[in-house]
């Protein structure tokens, strides 16, 4: 935990006759250098804020790159590496640290010959220890080097071997300025078509992108135009048709980079087939890939208000049958979900946005994408065993597996 150099801050009260010397001096400029230490350990902790990569060099050799970067350590101060460096990790074999220290140091005499000693140059140090670090040290990387072999990157980044770099304590900031997305609500064919609980379930889901670090930047539409948003949520009420010049303009949107969420409220599959036409055979492994581990992890898409309707998967494209947005507020018409259900069905949302601006394009990893299908079998099974059955003034909230497919084929 940072210590924080808590005590009564002084600073220079100013009158005529005030004599400016060293201790005067000191005492002014340490006020605002205090405060900014104390800002920085407080509400951005220890860590490196940007940049200081640590790669292997091209080709590969017993040095490391390091980019140009900045950091704050555990006594707030600002650390700059203004550009790329190059560390060489040493000859010894054992497990060796490459840290990164804030130094101080009286720049020299420029070339007038003029006497610095009341300047101080804060400045960086990299360095290679095969010790522990000091505790005001910041670990950028450690290596398990084995004497004459180059250094590379891992294979596997979560269990690196001998001689690749191990970047998993890295520490990082853990408070950082929120990204802002732009987030495009279209409801089609108004709200009082949905369940109470649908937008609120949206709502929920924009505070929880608050809490993750997202800003969202909502434009709402509910007539035939389609906003200008890096990620566009569309809903409905379920059995409802979409015309296909509004699925044409939001496809366009999608192939400009957007990324399209489909989550109609209710049983029906009416809706989410309107957008079929927009998924090409094979396009949607990359995308569920990027969904199922953008920010949280899943291995089969989180169940929502009825889990036995399968998703959709295109190029930036989900399309889901579940009822994501009433699983996020936690309950339909009198039907009240698991804590468990709303969690991961929130954490599936916030993934969603996590994914805008990575690209969907390709087909997944076919390792990951067969093992997932292989238990696809598995998971349906538990699922409908696991699933509530409640009536409502909606309807069955959860289908059997044969009655969602013979809705689905009517």
């Amino acid at each position: 935990m940072n210590q924080l150099p808590l005590h009564s801050p002084i600073r220079v009260h100013p009158f005529s006759g005030l004599v400016i010397d060293v201790d005067t001096w000191a005492t002014a400029h340490d006020y605002h250098r205090n405060h900014q230490q104390l800002h920085l350990l407080s509400l951005h902790g220890t860590g490196v804020a940007q940049g200081l990569d640590v790669i292997s060099t091209d080709p590969p050799s017993e040095s490391v790159v390091v980019e140009a970067g900045l950091a704050i350590d555990s006594l707030g101060n600002t650390i700059i590496v203004p550009e790329r460096q190059y560390v060489r990790l040493g000859d010894s074999a054992g497990l060796t640290y490459l840290v990164l220290d804030y130094v101080e140091s009286i720049p020299p005499s420029d070339a007038n010959q003029r006497d610095t000693r009341a300047r101080v140059k804060e400045d960086f140090r990299l360095r290679a220890v095969q010790t522990t670090p000091e505790p005001h040290s910041l670990e950028l990387a450690r290596v398990e080097l084995k004497k004459g072999a180059a250094i590379v990157g891992a294979a596997n980044p979560w269990l690196p071997q001998a001689n690749e770099l191990d970047l998993r304590h890295r520490p990082r900031l853990y408070v950082t300025a929120p990204r802002a997305i732009s987030v495009g609500l279209v409801v089609h064919g108004g709200e009082a078509s949905l369940s109470p609980s649908h937008l609120s379930g949206f709502q929920f889901l924009l505070r929880e992108l608050e809490f993750c670090g997202l800003r969202a930047e909502v434009t709402k539409s509910t007539d035939a135009s389609v906003p200008d948003a890096e990620l566009l949520y569309v809903t409905a009420d379920s059995g409802a048709a979409v015309s296909s010049a509004m699925v044409k303009r939001l496809g366009e949107q999608v192939a400009g980079g957007a990324w399209l969420f489909v989550d109609p409220c209710g049983s029906d599959t009416g809706m989410v087939e309107s957008f079929r036409t927009l998924i090409k055979a094979k396009s949607g492994g990359a995308t569920e890939d990027l969904l199922l581990g953008s920010r949280f992890v899943f291995g089969t898409a989180p169940p929502g208000a009825f889990p036995t309707r399968q998703l959709i998967w295109g190029d930036r494209i989900i399309l889901s049958p579940r009822d994501y947005g009433c699983a996020w507020a936690g309950r339909r018409g009198e039907h009240v979900f698991q804590r468990d259900l709303v969690r991961a069905a929130l954490e599936f949302g916030v993934n969603a946005a996590f994914c805008v601006g990575q690209n969907g394009t390709g087909d997944a990893p076919q390792t990951r994408r067969s093992s997932r299908n292989a238990a696809k079998d598995e998971d349906e099974v538990a699922e409908e065993e696991a699933a509530p059955q409640a009536d409502s003034a909606d309807g069955v909230l959860v289908e059997t597996k044969e009655e969602a497919e013979a809705t689905a084929e009517t």
